[in-house]
């Protein structure tokens, strides 16, 4: 071998080698220097996506929907604004591209294309992989448009639910309110804060205005006009001076005999028949006290006190009512009368307590009625609107007047006080401060009135006739009205002397009925005789009347 041989076989074999790397980079570099028509799509979908997506506030932003979408672009719509096209030039996605080609061409000892020149100079390993990061980022575009999507879809559902709810809910509430305010009309949850009375001068404490209704007639003036006279005698007591007014609400059409000798409100009657005649007068009760009520309310100088006393004319005073306390002090109870022919329990008025007020005790429900009874102004105001329109609802129902009977209206007063919780202590004899029914109750216990609503015969076995009787039934007369005649007292007692019912007379009921009538005489000794009086007023008011109507027919002639 000759010298200098072997080294020029080493020469030919490394010049073979370069030859063959500088071709394989030579491919390599056209490949990545030209690049493919898919590689500049994908590049074209970047740059145009990096400018649909990167706009400033207020640019609309391109979403893809798919990869195929991705590959093939479409144009932007025609809502864009050129400035659109121009705005991710300056945004984060172009300066990223740029700075990634420059990094990777300069890495390839590679020049930069100039401003302007196409994409196909990124290497295809980089186009590969900005394909697949943009995939991948329009694929998260597209998870986080279509979350998105849902969560403003699911927000406009759960408002609109919302809505809905929210106007169900005012429709429920003004749906109920109305059914609540029909059923608990005449419940007045803060009747309990009321002013006492309408009157803004303090008045005593203690004092009481005694009130009570009649409808005129000779039977309720007979009762009234002794009912009063025994008031004036108890009011010249101890403790009588806390008995400071009497007032009579008369519910008629016209004013009646005893006008001028009784304190009288006068009421626009129910039943304007009941002047001359009805079965059941009593139904306008609750109507009257309404209007009286209404009237002071108007003319607070028609309160005399601030506990109001509302009676019956069947009431006899025996002594004057105990000191009841400071009205003003809303601690101190009112006080009623517990009848024991009240009975609360009954199915009838259960309902009608439920209907009225679903919250209340039937238990709560007192056995009173609206006579006797001692309470504020206040109280009264709030319970008569239930004992109203309950009165009136009674009597349009004929089934409730059977069950109910002639204490009818009682019942209608002891649902308005329950619903209205007032504060009225209801007791019944011989505790009741109130009254006592002879021959019912056999003592005046701690009573401070007689009510002789129940008739008293004495009779005598193997005697058939009765020995005596009083009962308030028998004194109708129109006559009476005007002078009362003095009631025959009972005879003597003797222990074989019986009631109507069979029961005994003792010798403690015997002095209570002698007690109770021995005042009512002394009362209607001391009454006035109408007679005279009430005629010369008839006749003034015929003459009016035949003065008037002469008057009328010379104006029509």
């Amino acid at each position: 071998m000759k010298p200098g041989a072997r080294g020029t076989a080493k020469r030919s074999s490394y010049n073979t080698f370069v030859t063959i790397i500088c071709f394989s980079v030579g491919l390599l570099g056209g490949y990545l220097i030209l690049g493919s028509p898919r590689t500049a799509d994908h590049i074209e979908a970047i740059n145009a996506d990096s400018r649909l997506g990167h706009g400033s506030h207020g640019s609309v932003k391109k979403v893809w929907g798919t990869r195929r979408e991705l590959l093939t672009p479409k144009k932007a719509s025609s809502g864009i604004s050129s400035s659109s096209s121009t705005m991710g030039h300056g945004s984060i996605g172009g300066s990223l591209g740029d700075s990634v080609r420059g990094s990777l061409q300069g890495a390839l000892g590679l020049k930069a294309p100039a401003n302007g020149a196409a994409n196909g100079g990124v290497p295809k390993e980089m186009a590969a992989a900005l394909k697949q990061q943009q995939s991948d980022t329009s694929e998260q575009r597209v998870m986080t448009a279509k979350e998105d999507a849902a969560k403003e879809m699911a927000a406009a559902l759960k408002q609109q639910q919302s809505d809905k709810s929210e106007s169900a809910a005012l429709t429920s509430k003004a749906t109920e309110g109305k059914d609540k305010e029909a059923l608990m009309k005449g419940v007045f949850p803060d009747a309990n804060t009321w002013p006492i009375t309408p009157v803004k001068e303090k008045m005593p404490g203690n004092t009481i205005h005694t009130l009570f209704t009649s409808n005129g007639s000779p039977y309720q003036n007979i009762q009234a006009r002794i009912m009063v006279g025994t008031y004036h005698m108890v009011r010249k007591m101890p403790g009588g001076e806390r008995l400071v007014a009497l007032t009579r609400i008369l519910h008629r059409t016209a004013p009646d005999e005893v006008m001028d000798e009784i304190p009288t409100f006068l009421a626009k009657p129910l039943q304007p028949e009941c002047d001359k005649w009805c079965w059941f007068p009593v139904a306008d009760r609750a109507n009257a006290v309404q209007q009286w009520i209404n009237a002071a309310e108007k003319d607070p100088s028609m309160v005399k006190a601030p506990w109001l006393l509302l009676l019956e004319t069947d009431y006899v005073w025996v002594r004057p009512v105990p000191d009841p306390g400071d009205a003003y002090d809303r601690a101190v109870p009112g006080w009623s009368f517990g009848f024991d022919y009240i009975a609360p329990a009954i199915p009838i008025i259960i309902q009608l307590l439920k209907e009225r007020c679903p919250d209340c005790d039937p238990k709560n429900v007192p056995n009173s009625g609206p006579a006797p009874v001692l309470a504020r102004f206040s109280d009264f105001k709030a319970a008569t609107p239930i004992w109203e329109e309950l009165s009136l609802w009674i009597e349009t129902h004929e089934e409730a007047k059977k069950m109910l009977g002639w204490v009818r209206e009682m019942y209608a007063w002891d649902i308005g006080v329950a619903a209205n919780k007032l504060n009225i202590r209801n007791l019944g004899p011989p505790a009741s401060p109130l009254i006592s029914q002879p021959p019912h109750d056999r003592s005046l216990g701690n009573a401070s009135m007689y009510h002789y609503t129940w008739g008293t015969i004495y009779k005598k076995p193997g005697v058939e006739k009765e020995i005596w009787m009083f009962d308030k039934r028998t004194y109708t007369a129109y006559e009476h009205q005007l002078k009362l005649p003095p009631i025959p007292m009972p005879p003597n007692w003797t222990e074989d002397l019986t009631l109507q019912d069979g029961l005994k007379v003792t010798k403690e009921l015997h002095d209570t009925v002698v007690d109770m009538l021995s005042h009512m005489n002394q009362a209607i000794a001391q009454l006035p005789d109408l007679t005279e009086k009430v005629k010369k007023q008839k006749e003034a008011e015929a003459a009016a009347a035949a003065a008037a109507a002469a008057a009328a027919g010379t104006k029509t002639t």
